[in-house]
């Protein structure tokens, strides 16, 4: 399969038509997966094909009827499938002259973020993401479900009352009481995150961050004109030492820690490492955010000694997700602090946005029950695919070196050059997105990894990482390589 992809890809990069078996090939499989009509099944794997570069801008398309054939369908199957490509703006086509693919226009990044999820040519493996929502159970809102739980007018700036109840009982049966007012709903962890660091930090305040962290959280930072203050860390997570001085030293306000597999890392924290933590934190005022975004994709199971039940004086700030696990397109999430932070919260949010979308919630209310089962088929099939990834990288790349994650869907993978920025260049030129180690850096300070996200269907995987062996080739080989 992997040739196949390969093949396409160097073919229709120089303007050729693609034959109807090659597109055939290409979308193997198509019919058994997603959800709707065949058409439609048909349409999301094609658009798949088109977003991810593989079937590139340019590209000529079969007929109809070949391609109807090709696929064992009707033609009217094709013909609905790239009416709807063609409503997309993926597809375009002329009388006489076929249709043409027309790929996905590419937008500059202003932001570390921006360079996560800008639209770059070629397969994206730099965006940690479910690729869709086709692995939730079957369920359904529908008019009587907004009148009877969406809030009346559907304005709630803290989320609807059903939704906070039912995420307050899922921290107290996981053994942290919870009450309602300490819930507040968000538009993912992320805008968590930048609500409680700006209810918190100042402008010349210090978060403390580790070293290497999620890149997000530098950008809220910066935007509240606020400074990250580096933490060391080693496989265990942040160093207790170091931590006391620096709590000492600069007295932040706030400091940021995952709770789960570390963004962009992948290690777990140990629970010795945390308990000893707590106690440092205990002594300490600075409020802690736990992002607990990945912590259920842990491949071993979620580590429940977290800080917010370990920590007995300080005050810590839970923040959860329904991205990882369900589907990052459902833009919900939620943080777990004290009442008056909560409020706080709610009123910076207030100067942006309304609440969350009711919609939304809805669809959160019923996946909740089923989040568990979910998180346990989405470790699973993670954990398949990071170790079949990683064995790949393994043998395609000896020069460099990579340390299994613990959960998520990352690789962190160390080359042997000095900054990988050249590298992360000149792989978009292949046809392949990944993000450079310097993003997820303080000061974005030179760093040799790469990190690489292989939430993605393995074909898809599989000839990204061709082509970033192909990237590093011929930056290895060409003048100007800096190594360290």
């Amino acid at each position: 399969m992997a040739q196949n992809w390969y093949v396409i890809y160097h073919a229709t990069s120089i303007g050729a038509g693609l034959t109807a078996d090659q597109l055939a090939s290409v979308l193997t499989g198509w019919a058994g997966s997603g959800h709707g009509a065949l058409a439609q099944r048909l349409a999301s794997a094609m658009r798949t094909a088109i977003t991810a570069g593989v079937i590139v801008d340019g590209a000529r398309l079969p007929a109809e009827r070949a391609l109807a054939e090709a696929l064992a369908v009707s033609r009217s199957t094709v013909t609905t499938a790239l009416d709807a490509l063609r409503a997309d703006d993926l597809v375009r086509s002329r009388q006489g002259s076929g249709s043409t693919v027309r790929g996905v226009q590419r937008t500059v990044a202003s932001s570390r973020i921006a360079e996560h999820f800008a639209e770059w040519p070629g397969i994206d493996l730099a965006a940690g993401n479910p690729p869709d929502p086709s692995h939730w159970p079957p369920l359904s809102i529908d008019v009587a479900d907004l009148i009877a739980e969406g809030g009346g007018p559907g304005v709630a700036p803290l989320g609807l009352p059903a939704l906070r109840a039912a995420l307050a009982a899922r921290h107290s049966a996981a053994g942290l009481r919870t009450d309602a007012e300490q819930i507040h709903v968000t538009a993912g962890a992320h805008q968590a995150l930048a609500l409680v660091i700006g209810s918190c930090v100042g402008p010349g305040d210090a978060v403390a961050v580790e070293e290497t962290s999620y890149p997000g959280v530098f950008d809220i930072i910066e935007a509240r004109r606020a400074r990250a203050l580096p933490l060391p860390t080693d496989r265990g997570g942040i160093l207790p030492g170091p931590l006391v001085r620096a709590l000492a030293q600069h007295r932040p306000p706030v400091l940021y820690i995952q709770a789960g597999p570390h963004n962009p890392t992948g290690r777990v924290p140990a629970t010795g490492r945390l308990r000893a933590l707590a106690e440092v934190l205990d002594a300490r005022d600075t409020v802690v955010v736990e992002d607990g975004a990945l912590a259920d994709l842990t491949f071993g199971g979620r580590v429940r000694d977290d800080l917010a039940g370990l920590c007995r004086r300080a005050v810590v700030v839970s923040l959860g997700s329904f991205s990882k696990v369900a589907w990052g397109g459902l833009r919900l999430g939620w943080l777990r602090g004290p009442p008056p932070l909560v409020e706080a919260t709610m009123h910076l949010r207030l100067a942006n946005d309304l609440g969350a979308s009711v919609p939304a919630q809805l669809l959160g209310l019923r996946l909740l029950p089923h989040l568990d089962d979910m998180a346990e088929r989405r470790r699973a099939t993670l954990s398949e695919r990071v170790q079949r990834a990683a064995q790949t990288f393994a043998a395609d790349f000896p020069s460099w070196s990579l340390v299994p994650p613990g959960g998520g869907s990352v690789l962190w993978a160390a080359s042997p050059l000095a900054d990988t920025g050249p590298l992360v260049q000149l792989a978009g030129r292949h046809g392949v997105h990944v993000a450079p180690g310097a993003v997820a850096r303080a000061s974005r300070v030179p760093d040799p990894h790469v990190r690489i996200c292989v939430d993605r269907p393995w074909e898809l995987v599989e000839i990204g990482l061709q082509r970033l062996w192909l990237a590093f080739r011929e930056l290895e080989r060409g003048p100007g390589s800096v190594f360290g």
